[in-house]
């Protein structure tokens, strides 16, 4: 058994931090998004929890991408609320090695819920299937493209009198309802 496992110590503090941490959307949308805000970018911790949250498969490689760029996490989330417009905030993550347009949209819809939302095939083909107004031709592949999808979305969350965030919440819902519906089928 390794010496740090050996010296942990369990009190309410740790225990009270590590269960704010079992819901990690509450944790991101309430605790990182106010820090954001607050200090205009975001802790290593922070930002990888949101890498995780989206992609647990991508953390290497964007730790590495950041390395490549000769960045810092808190260098990097400075420029992104400091750029301008929606699409040089999309720029700005798309530089680091790693980071694709489904990774930069959990960045920013957890930085920015109102203007962006999390850009995932499941909810895009389900908008698709639904023939939602307005949507990209194809799944964006650029920031332009992108933030048609968002606007799209923002529109019909409107009109469903729903958040963009718990629409993203309903989409995914909905392919894990088809997925659950398709393996019991038959049973």
């Amino acid at each position: 058994m390794s010496t740090k496992a050996m010296s942990v110590k369990l009190d309410s503090v740790k225990l009270n931090q590590w269960l704010k941490l079992y819901d990690i959307e509450r944790y991101l949308f309430k605790e990182v998004y106010r820090r954001f805000n607050d200090e205009r970018t975001l802790e290593p911790y922070d930002f990888f929890a949101i890498i995780v949250w989206k992609s647990n498969r991508a953390k290497t490689k964007i730790k590495k991408g950041l390395a490549r760029a000769g960045k810092s996490v808190r260098e990097l989330m400075r420029e992104v609320s400091q750029a301008d417009t929606p699409e040089a905030k999309i720029e700005t993550l798309l530089q680091i090695w790693g980071i694709g347009l489904p990774i930069a949209s959990a960045i920013l819809t957890v930085c920015h819920p109102k203007e962006f939302t999390v850009l995932d095939y499941r909810a895009w083909a389900t908008l698709k299937e639904a023939a939602v107004s307005d949507l990209p031709p194809r799944y964006p592949q650029s920031a332009q493209e992108y933030l048609q999808y968002c606007r799209a979305c923002h529109h019909f969350a409107d009109r469903m009198a729903l958040s963009l965030r718990d629409l993203d919440r309903a989409l995914w819902a909905k392919s894990w309802e088809d997925d659950l519906q398709t393996l019991i089928e038959g049973l």
